[in-house]
């Protein structure tokens, strides 16, 4: 029975619907408590910053909602209280609460839809305080229908979904500070740019923020036991520490030695690492981790058609290794493996490879790198990952 909504919830997948008129409708259709809220928006870095702020307020014994997008493997991976996952029949008692209690229920998105059944959840387990990352953008993102004070956090502002958000990093940037409303209190990791960051600063003010800390953008923090990640996982471990140090009251930073976010500089086995990066910024972020720590790397990488492919490809390049390329079928937006290979430069030909089908792409690529000691990268999209994992998954399971 329980697959039966899960069908129905992914069959409204496929296209982004603009706008929160609808979900501002329904949202108060089963509101029913206001819950201390952190709201997390960004190019890059927001799962990383709400994995760990959720990981710092459960620790201290308080009970926390985590919402998230996209998963990787389970749509369960969405929605969780204090780090365990939603349960399948869960999910369909929610979903025939949606349906029985939304008047225009049938006109809302995956997403909206995913959003309203995580607060709903949210609720009724009592959570005392919930993180949330913003989908898209900000300002028409579906989860932007809270009305009380929040906190909010700005982790990155880079060029990603610029045919929806904007050409210039300034209307990027508005788009994701399109969450904040008056009272918020703001944090912005501290960038390169200071006359920006300033910038930034003074347009949250200009939206109603009672306060707004730049928080610096390095990885330190005092007493922060973390794991062997990289430096930008261990900037925004550290950007979720300063953000509950200053809003919480007697919070300790509990250990990070054994904290992992699912899909971001993830080791899987002994040589292949997967890392969801799917744009330019987080790609050269990838490439300058991996450039210190391997001098051996191949990739397998998959990507949306939107994206800078042939500038995403320059950078990969950089630190050797071939580079296998495998398709994107799940979303009208993926590429296809050999037009990848078709958009990279000629000084990168000889080191794409693509086989008859994404599994013998694959199976090539482990193999290749398994036998030559070089370290095995899969990046480039959600939905590369998910496929390596399920095909590594299906491999064991024989």
């Amino acid at each position: 029975m329980t697959n039966r909504f899960l069908e129905a919830l992914f069959a409204r997948r496929g296209g982004i619907k603009f706008g929160i008129g609808r979900v501002a409708k329904a949202f108060p259709q089963i509101f029913e408590k206001k819950i201390p809220l952190y709201h997390v928006a960004g190019t890059n870095g927001k799962g990383t910053v709400v994995y760990a702020l959720s990981h710092i307020l459960h620790s201290n014994g308080l009970r926390t909602g985590k919402f998230v997008s996209p998963h990787l493997l389970d749509f369960n991976e969405r929605i969780s209280v204090n780090g365990v996952d939603i349960t399948d029949g869960e999910v369909a008692e929610l979903y025939k609460y949606l349906e029985s209690n939304i008047s225009d229920f049938d006109s809302l998105s995956f997403f909206e839809i995913t959003f309203l059944m995580a607060w709903k959840y949210f609720e009724i387990q009592g959570c005392e305080r919930v993180v949330i990352e913003v989908g898209l953008g900000g300002r028409l993102d579906a989860t932007n229908v809270i009305f009380w004070p929040k906190t909010d956090i700005i982790t990155s502002v880079g060029f990603d979904h610029m045919h929806i958000l904007g050409d210039t990093l300034e209307k990027i940037a508005l788009e994701k500070l399109g969450i904040v409303k008056k009272g918020d209190v703001v944090f912005i990791k501290k960038s390169d740019d200071k006359k920006f960051d300033n910038w930034l600063g003074l347009e949250a003010f200009n939206k109603g923020a009672s306060d707004v800390i730049t928080v610096p953008g390095d990885s330190s923090f005092p007493g922060i036991e973390i794991a062997d990640l990289n430096g930008v996982l261990k900037e925004n471990i550290a950007l979720a520490c300063a953000v509950a140090k200053k809003t919480e009251t007697g919070i300790k930073i509990p250990s990070f030695r054994d904290f992992h976010v699912p899909g971001r500089y993830q080791r899987i086995m002994e040589n292949v690492v997967v890392d969801v990066a799917h744009n330019l910024p987080a790609i050269e972020a990838l490439v300058k981790t991996l450039s210190v720590k391997n001098s051996l790397v191949n990739f397998i990488y998959g990507s949306m058609r939107d994206k800078d492919i042939p500038s995403v490809l320059n950078v990969l390049g950089e630190i050797g290794g071939n580079i296998f390329t495998v398709s994107i079928d799940e979303e009208i937006r993926g590429a296809k493996a050999e037009e990848i290979v078709e958009m990279a430069p000629e000084s990168l030909k000889l080191k794409m490879v693509s086989k008859e089908n994404d599994n013998k792409t694959m199976e090539a690529a482990l193999a290749e790198s398994t036998g030559s000691g070089k370290l095995l990268v899969v990046t480039g999209s959600f939905y590369t990952v998910e496929k390596f994992l399920r095909w590594k998954n299906e491999k064991n399971n024989l």
